[in-house]
């Protein structure tokens, strides 16, 4: 996702430049796209001192919800690895510019390619065969593997500090991942004297729409069976729950409250995304369709979701009760007030943006979120989880209650 935004500032795409790696030996790994075709990363170096400091990043992209939507999804580029670019640019929390983002600017940054159809969790051994067509689910897989190919390629094993990320479905990821990859970079290097994760746009709510139907729940519900993903998800949280209610591990809500890395949240109460494929989604109508979920379709509901002043003061009332709600299911957590824990929560109509140029500008109370994390991240892991929590004001009319909010905040594929 990147972003248009109507503010006084434009949203700058900065010259981050990462090259493309495919992953090696994937007939013999089984590390493949939905599609087959090998999965991988983007990378580039670290530098000034920094290179054994590791930025690893997961893609987002949402998820596919059904065999048909999943078997679409391989004619895209979160399905396959055949149409990626030797080389992207990045911004925001993964900037090379140190004055946007002078706590990670220099480090070695990995862009991990998403491509399985359900946050790098999918553990399926053999393909679903779909119309005539293999469709893999190996997510869990692909993660292994890039670890692998980075530990014996460039020198993960000496890494001093690591982070991980995510943005989206990739932020969803950072969470279902973060105490299996500490645990891998625990055991690869024994110099590692920091671990984290900065989860970006991933808390994703389990809630019902506007029209009290649980969509997103499962669609969810769906692409954790289809995937095979009890294997692929947070196993401390998979023990805890009863074999009928696993798939929920598949929320940020349910695994995180079995993380033990520390965490950093970046997320908006009202995500963009969230307005739109959450609280005013609809069911998809048309069976063995390859649409990709049915959203801001909510009868009345299409211009709100995605214009936050076009909303009635009814629209805003159910936003606010969303936001609420949002809050109080993070604050729910048990790890969110963990000391070495903290959160930047905001109440703009955004999603990712700590990807772009709001991650310098946006503050909340007064203080940005690159200083927010940058606080966090240099600060004590003892430190109360309340010295680095950011908490948003309650969205009321006119629309927006934080003024360095965009106006209007675009998302584009």
């Amino acid at each position: 996702v990147t972003c248009r935004l109507f503010l006084l500032l434009p949203c700058v795409v900065l010259a981050s430049t990462l090259r493309l790696e495919l992953l090696d030996n994937t007939a013999q790994t089984g590390a493949v796209c939905l599609d087959g075709s090998p999965a991988g990363y983007y990378i580039a170096p670290g530098t000034a001192g920094d290179e054994d400091n590791w930025f690893l990043f997961f893609e987002g992209g949402g998820w596919c919800y059904s065999e048909y939507d999943c078997l679409g999804r391989t004619r895209t580029a979160v399905g396959s690895s055949k149409s990626w670019a030797a080389t992207m640019s990045t911004e925001g929390l993964l900037s090379d510019s140190c004055s946007e983002n002078p706590t990670f600017c220099n480090w070695t940054r990995v862009y991990m390619k998403y491509c399985d159809g359900n946050s790098f969790s999918g553990n399926r051994a053999a393909p679903v065969v779909v119309n005539g067509t293999n469709v893999y689910f190996r997510g869990h897989v692909i993660l292994d593997a890039i670890i692998a190919q980075l530990r014996a390629k460039h020198g993960l094993d000496n890494a001093r500090e690591a982070l991980l990320g995510g943005r989206s479905a990739g932020g969803l990821a950072t969470y279902l991942h973060a105490d299996y990859v500490g645990g891998l970079l625990a055991a690869a290097a024994p110099g590692l004297q920091k671990y984290g994760a900065v989860p970006v746009s991933g808390f994703f709510l389990e809630h019902d729409n506007v029209d009290g139907k649980p969509v997103y729940a499962t669609q969810m519900r769906t692409i954790f069976a289809l995937s095979n993903a009890t294997a692929g998800v947070n196993q401390a949280c998979i023990a805890a729950t009863p074999p009928a209610s696993q798939w929920t591990c598949n929320f940020a809500q349910h695994s995180y409250s079995f993380t033990k890395s520390r965490v950093f949240i970046l997320n908006s109460a009202i995500d963009l995304w969230q307005s739109q494929c959450i609280l005013t989604a609809e069911p998809i109508s048309k069976p063995n369709s390859t649409s990709n979920g049915n959203c801001s379709a909510a009868p009345g509901w299409k211009a709100c979701s995605e214009d936050i002043r076009s909303c009635t003061t009814t629209q805003i009332h159910a936003f606010s009760g969303y936001e609420t709600d949002f809050v109080r299911a993070v604050q729910s957590v048990p790890q969110f007030h963990a000391e070495g824990n903290g959160a930047f929560i905001s109440s703009c109509h955004t999603h990712s943006e700590a990807m772009t140029s709001l991650y310098d500008t946006l503050t909340i109370d007064g203080t940005t979120m690159v200083d927010a994390v940058a606080k966090w991240w240099r600060g004590s892991a003892a430190a109360p989880a309340a010295q680095n929590t950011y908490l948003p004001c309650i969205l009321r009319e006119p629309a927006r209650c934080n003024p360095t909010c965009p106006v209007k905040f675009v998302m584009s594929h």
